[in-house]
């Protein structure tokens, strides 16, 4: 991770614009990669992240490796596999049902569609019973 001050000293060279990103990595030590990641927006904002982390109350690990009763897992207690299962299968249970009812209802509009395809229509009905040849065989 990158120093803040490094990542200021760096945004300010760019918003300077006299420097090439290039020429800026080499003064700072910085991959051209990262400047360039800087220079578009694409790199996270740590320091925000950071904060974000800090208002969360992320439970850091304590204690040894253990052996999850859960999910069996040798993992640092609590589990975090359990503890994203436990907001994860709830959702895919939900878009599962979701793509099994549009696949049930796409089934029954190609049913009934087939079913109406094969339909005689009144009008070959008609000409069908009142022409008697069409009755007879050969």
């Amino acid at each position: 991770m990158l120093a803040l001050a490094k990542v200021r000293e760096v945004e300010r060279l760019l918003a300077e614009g006299e420097l090439s990103q290039r020429k800026i990595a080499k003064a700072t030590g910085v991959s051209r990669a990262t400047i360039s990641g800087i220079a578009s927006g694409r790199r996270p904002d740590y320091e925000l992240r950071m904060r974000a982390r800090a208002d969360k109350e992320v439970v850091e690990p304590l204690g040894p490796i253990e052996r999850c009763p859960t999910c069996g897992g040798r993992v640092y207690m609590p589990c975090r596999l359990c503890r994203v299962r436990k907001v994860k299968v709830p959702e895919e249970r939900r878009l599962r049902a979701m793509r099994r009812r549009a696949y049930e209802q796409a089934i029954k509009r190609l049913i009934s569609a087939v079913r109406k395809a094969n339909q005689p229509h009144e009008s070959d009905v008609a000409s069908y019973l009142s022409d008697p040849s069409a009755s007879s065989g050969p």
